[in-house]
């Protein structure tokens, strides 16, 4: 997955999918939320205009019925903005020809309408994020995000503030050890192992003991994740930013998710909204010992399903006991897989 590919998900062993609303059903749903009507608004991105990222969004955003238009430098940019006034402009941080900051400067100074734009800029990096919040008091810092984000998390963040709605869509924090965790995943050489016998007969038992509609073994990557088990739900690779196990990565903990649409973290997150419809999540942490001697948590044990759930202490040990059983196979396939690079066995 690169930045700004979208997954496909499809729905197995569930209900039929003909009974939850289309895409251009919540679209609609969407621009009348709280009784503004966001079709037809404006909104400008300044993104390089031959990428998949820019193509795929600018397509996204104009399923929500509105007016895009997409400028890669700034002049172009901020002409487009002098001739159509954009309600909302989304932007890179660093820009052909300068910068955000500039830009949003010099649209807050083009009239009343100016004033009242919207933005949405995208750091690099949280050293950049951080210096570009301090840099600047016109973009409010909840208007910063920081890479990598996926297309369908800007489309929510553009709906939501053309909305003048909060977010409810929380996306994981990015662990202070990430470097460190990566490169443990990376000697784990299990990213090009997909559905192992042995890890598959652990999520299939987990399904059918705790009755729901999925249980998965993960891994956590730069901008996705990989579900390199899974029972119950039929995708490989998922954005991060969507993905509730980067939130067990994040907080180094069990994370339980009893209903999602109730839960300010994930109610318009994409899997919720829209296929596979998650409402319930329950997610151990992977631990995986690296070459540093340092141990990092590089995925999870998860339980998943369409409805909400309750999840008492008993269930609790026992997903632990599953989880550690997973654990361990992951550690006994994960030594092979690097034996077998060390030999150069494909």
């Amino acid at each position: 997955v690169t930045f700004g590919e979208r997954a496909n998900f499809v729905r197995k062993n569930s209900v039929d999918i003909g009974m939850h609303p289309s895409e251009d059903l919540l679209a609609k749903q969407c621009s009348q939320r709280r009784g503004v009507n966001i079709e037809g608004k404006i909104v400008l991105l300044g993104l390089e205009c031959n990428t998949r990222f820019a193509s795929d969004l600018k397509e996204d955003l104009e399923k929500d019925k509105l007016t895009v238009k997409v400028c890669e430098d700034v002049d172009s940019i901020l002409e487009a903005c002098s001739q159509s006034n954009p309600s909302l402009v989304v932007l890179k941080q660093s820009i052909s020809g300068g910068n955000a900051v500039d830009i949003c400067l010099k649209i807050r100074e083009m009239g009343e309408w100016g004033e009242d734009t919207l933005f949405l800029v995208v750091a690099k990096n949280h050293d950049d994020l951080e210096m570009g919040r301090a840099e600047s008091n016109i973009i409010p810092k909840e208007s910063w995000l920081v890479e990598p984000v996926s297309v369908a998390y800007i489309r929510t963040r553009v709906r939501m503030s053309l909305l003048r709605a909060p977010c409810k869509w929380v996306r994981a924090s990015i662990p202070a050890n990430e470097e460190a965790r990566l490169v443990a995943l990376k000697e784990s050489c299990m990213m090009d192992v997909n559905q192992p016998e042995g890890l598959k007969r652990i999520t299939r038992v987990a399904r059918q003991l705790f009755d729901v509609g999925a249980a998965c073994f993960t891994l956590l990557a730069k901008d996705h994740v990989k579900l390199i088990s899974a029972e119950g739900l039929d995708c490989i690779n998922i954005p991060r930013d969507a993905a509730m196990c980067a939130h067990v990565v994040s907080d180094q903990d069990f994370t339980l998710v009893a209903d999602a649409l109730e839960d300010d973290r994930f109610a318009d997150n994409p899997l919720v909204q829209g296929a596979p419809y998650l409402r319930f999540y329950a997610g151990m942490p992977i631990w995986s010992k690296a070459k540093d001697g340092q141990s990092y948590i590089i995925g999870s044990f998860c339980l998943l399903d369409q409805k909400p759930r309750e999840f008492n202490t008993e269930q609790l040990r026992t997903l632990q006991d599953l989880a550690s059983l997973a654990r361990e196979e992951f550690g006994a396939i994960s030594a092979e897989a690097q034996r077998a690079r060390c030999l150069g066995v494909s």
